[in-house]
């Protein structure tokens, strides 16, 4: 593959995060989404199939390096937001019995938004990363590009 054709994959994976960003967004804010766009595991997403697939002959560079934490910070935040809105209620049941229901939701959707702002930050430092290798990869001349 040559320079234009991996930026134009990377351009679609940073584009597939964002997308995929705004969907965990409307799910916190209560929206409906399906399952499908909303994969939890780091490497089940559109950004993730591609980091950890074709994107690997950019593994030389630094900034692709510097990528894979934030990503996998990113889907566990998310998981823990999956898991308090969709998981087994863990609350005793003394809590359940003394504590009204909307109270409980409404704790349960305060802690979400809690974590959404800490996804948001994750995918902002994502996304800074995903320009310094887009900016990396430009700058690489083609010859030196087609040897890695």
């Amino acid at each position: 593959m040559d320079k234009k054709e991996v930026l134009a994959q990377l351009r679609r994976a940073k584009s597939a995060h964002i997308l995929w960003r705004s969907y965990a967004q409307a799910l916190v804010s209560g929206l409906a989404v399906e399952e499908e766009h909303l994969p939890v595991m780091h490497t089940d997403c559109k950004f993730g199939q591609w980091y950890y697939g074709s994107g690997q002959q950019l593994s030389s560079l630094a900034s692709f390096e510097a990528i894979g934490m934030p990503h996998d910070i990113l889907h566990k935040v998310y998981r823990s937001i999956f898991e308090l809105l969709f998981g087994e209620d863990k609350r005793t049941s003394l809590q359940k019995l003394f504590g009204s229901k909307a109270k409980l939701e409404q704790k349960r959707h305060d802690e979400a938004d809690v974590l959404m702002q800490n996804l948001l930050q994750v995918s902002g430092t994502l996304l800074d990363v995903i320009d310094l290798l887009e900016d990396e990869i430009e700058h690489i001349s083609e010859e030196e590009f087609s040897t890695m």
